[in-house]
């Protein structure tokens, strides 16, 4: 059985460490697959339980030199929440936002622990410098200070660094950032300490040592603390749901923690309240401000019949709903685990970034190693001489500024996203996302509301009520949008629905029934004739009509000589024109591709202003046209909401779906736009085109800094002091460069 595992990491400091990691658990018989992110420090792995479990998987970690905390969920199933941390279990399956409470306080603690550590070392650094370099106090007695003073600062302060760097090492042949400073700063500390006991009197370095450790420690802790800000997109999603719940339970009204809500519960919600849970109202109305999982502030109407998501803001009236989705399942705790999952995920750069990780420290220390080598016996220098630019150069080189320049982006771009209500599934769907050309996308639900209204009905049966009440019957068990609006008309009319059989229907041409022995077909003429219907020729005339005055026309046959003609408009979503207008200004070609007549395709596509439209399309129509478009070589993203747009957005480069839409177009789809509103899409673009950009800002600068730095240190033209705090700038850059991203403008 598959399952799959979210795994924190504890003690994992640098990029080489998360490849390190990923090579070893690969070669573990039943793992599928392992995704080890450096930059929010965790593990995604899916594993086959008959063949190996996730205790044994830890243990691997452990193995290594790593704890880890997480959870467990089976793949394609129902979550097992096998918890295996500290977290109680109870709080996990309240949707997450007590395990992001837990994570956060370990966060600050650890955040904490890190800033001692920084002052401690600090403190003794500076108090060795001045004694070592402004007072002169180099006696044998002073030098049994400094190595006492320096011992304690390595053991307590740097221990971190020995812990991961020195027995992997020894070990299994293992090296990472860790095994750089260890060897440097052991190298000033032990030279220096041979020095003392033997009273040699040459130079004493253990300042270098206490300051190096000291400045590292700094510079990780300011780029915890600049990745808390960029991997905030989840905590603070799932921090903004209630607190309690207003639930009718035996008739009598209680406060519960959300936490006890259970399926079916009636809940109340009165204004200004959150709502706690996702459901549907049986009773009230009012205005709610769903921008918190949507990110349109406009509040939106509500009515009896009308779902509601939890976390958003109940505004005016107070209404009745009941819970269909609680914990885990809820819309908000779902964004959250699919943002969650796209930050883990790995952009195909990052592949080509972790090979150069994997073999880069070696190559430092190859480096090392030939710097010793050429300064001591080539040059002729003396030890004390040679030993500087070694240390140097182990100091100053980085590979956590590689490692962290792909990931960190990821997690701003993704979570910048997912606060506009742009959920993009993984990193992969970002880039190609910003090489898209040609954006391809469905009329109904898209570019329209995708609430169609009856303009008009016509028939040529004596009874129009039996007519209405049996095509709205039909059409009842049909999910199409043009079908709900006749559904709509019907009961605004106050006509019944009855029970239809032997429902067939064919996606974009139309639907068979029967109702009392009378056969009904409904849908475009060519269907219903070939299905052996008959549609009055006054009736055609009157559609036809309809048509050029670019409406949507249903025709309906009733038995064999009774049939009926509907006008349907679809107003246009006020965003859509801003969307397209932004679209063109990235030089992208908009293509409309609608199953609907020519005359509305055409009106919609000169009011909107788009590039190319193809009407009266099939669903496998549209497939072929993805197709034909894909032959261009250009990247093409697909959008739509309908069952009959699944499959031109899995077979799209990039399928967008509209989060109002069914959810097997979500499914298919690798971004997911919340509120259904294309400008999204247009923004998504330009998000994902503003994330890659950062990208290889990030890269160009940690290759650059690496080509440049570790020559300079080699020909002994920086001090270590110096080298260690350029390091440890050059990582915190990289998550500064990409905190950027939250910036951007996207309009």
């Amino acid at each position: 059985m598959r399952h799959k595992a979210n795994l924190k990491i504890v003690g994992m400091h640098c990029a080489s460490c998360s490849v390190q990691i990923e090579s070893r658990l690969k070669k573990l018989d039943g793992i599928e697959s392992i995704s080890v992110n450096y930059a929010n420090a965790k593990a995604y792995v899916e594993f086959d339980t008959e063949k190996i479990d996730l205790k044994k998987i830890q243990s691997e970690f452990k193995d290594l030199g790593y704890d880890t905390t997480g959870n467990e969920e089976m793949v394609g199933g129902e979550m097992e929440k096998k918890d295996h941390s500290e977290m109680d279990h109870g709080k996990m399956e309240s949707g997450g936002e007590d395990h992001s409470q837990h994570v956060k306080a370990e966060g600050k603690s650890d955040l904490k622990k890190r800033l001692y550590k920084v002052l401690f070392s600090g403190v003794v650094g500076l108090f060795m410098l001045v004694s070592m370099t402004i007072l002169k106090l180099d006696s044998q007695v002073f030098g049994y200070i400094y190595l006492f003073a320096t011992l304690l600062v390595l053991i307590f302060a740097g221990g971190e660094f020995y812990k991961a760097g020195i027995p992997n090492f020894i070990k299994r042949g293992l090296a990472n950032m860790d095994t750089l400073i260890s060897l440097g700063t052991l190298s000033a500390f032990l030279y220096s300490s041979y020095n003392v006991i033997f009273d040699t009197g040459e130079s004493l370095y253990f300042e270098t040592a206490v300051i190096i450790v000291a400045l590292i420690l700094l510079g990780r802790y300011l780029e915890a603390l600049a990745k808390s800000r960029a991997g905030d997109a989840i905590s603070k999603l799932l921090e903004l749901g209630a607190k309690e719940a207003r639930v009718i339970r035996d008739g009598k009204e209680s406060m519960i923690p959300v936490n006890q809500v259970i399926k079916g519960d009636t809940i109340v919600v009165k204004p200004g309240e959150k709502i706690p849970v996702d459901g549907e109202i049986i009773s009230g109305s009012s205005a709610i401000d769903e921008s918190i999982v949507t990110g349109e502030s406009v509040p939106v109407s509500k009515e009896v019949g009308d779902k509601v998501i939890g976390a958003s803001v109940n505004q005016s009236g107070s209404f009745k709903f009941k819970a269909e989705k609680v914990g885990a399942e809820t819309m908000l705790a779902q964004i959250a685990k699919m943002v969650e999952e796209a930050q883990g995920s790995k952009a195909p750069i990052q592949k080509l970034v972790d090979i150069i990780s994997l073999y880069f420290v070696w190559v430092v220390i190859a480096i090392a190693i030939l710097t010793f080598i050429i300064w001591s016996f080539v040059l002729g220098s003396s030890f004390a001489v040679s030993i500087i630019p070694v240390v140097t150069v182990l100091i100053i080189a980085c590979p956590c500024a590689l490692g962290l320049a792909t990931p960190m982006s990821i997690m701003v771009g993704t979570g910048r996203g997912a606060t506009l209500g742009i959920l993009i599934k993984n990193a992969e769907s970002l880039e190609k996302l910003s090489r898209v050309k040609t954006l391809i996308f469905d009329k109904t639900g898209t570019i329209t509301e995708g609430k169609p209204k009856v303009l008009g009905f016509e028939t040529n049966s004596t009874n129009k009520n039996i007519i209405l009440k049996a095509v709205a019957s039909v059409e009842d068990a049909s999910e199409h949008p043009l079908a709900d609006a006749i559904v709509r008309y019907a009961k605004e009319k106050k006509v019944g629905i009855k029970e239809v059989t032997n429902f067939n229907a064919k996606k974009g041409e139309g639907v068979v029934a029967n109702i009392d022995k009378k056969k009904i077909v409904i849908g475009k003429i060519g269907f219903i004739e070939s299905n052996g219907g008959v549609i009055d020729g006054e009736l055609k005339k009157v559609g036809e009509r309809w048509l050029k005055d670019a409406n949507s026309v249903i025709w309906a046959s009733i038995g064999k000589d009774e049939s009926a003609v509907f006008s349907i408009s679809d107003p246009v979503k006020k965003t859509s024109k801003v969307a397209i207008d932004l679209l063109h200004k990235q030089n992208i070609r908009t293509v409309l591709l609608t199953g609907d007549n020519k005359y509305v395709a055409k009106a919609v596509a000169k009011k909107m202003q788009i590039d190319e439209v193809y009407f009266e399309v099939s669903p496998k129509d549209k497939l072929l046209k993805i197709g034909e478009f894909k032959k261009d070589g250009d990247l093409v993203a697909m959008v739509g909401d309908g069952v009959n747009d699944a499959p031109a957005l899995a077979a799209s480069d990039v399928g967008i779906a509209m989060g109002t839409g069914t959810d097997v177009a979500i499914e298919s789809a690798d971004v997911v736009l919340v509120h259904g509103d294309l400008l999204r899409a247009a923004e998504a673009i330009k998000l994902s085109k503003a994330t890659n950009s950062n990208i290889k800002q990030n890269l160009f600068w940690a290759f650059f800094y690496n080509t440049v730095a570790i020559p300079v240190a080699a020909l002994s033209l920086l001090n270590p002091i110096i080298a260690s705090g350029a390091m440890a700038f050059s990582s915190i850059s990289v998550v500064l460069n990409a905190l950027r991203l939250k910036k951007t403008k996207l309009k």
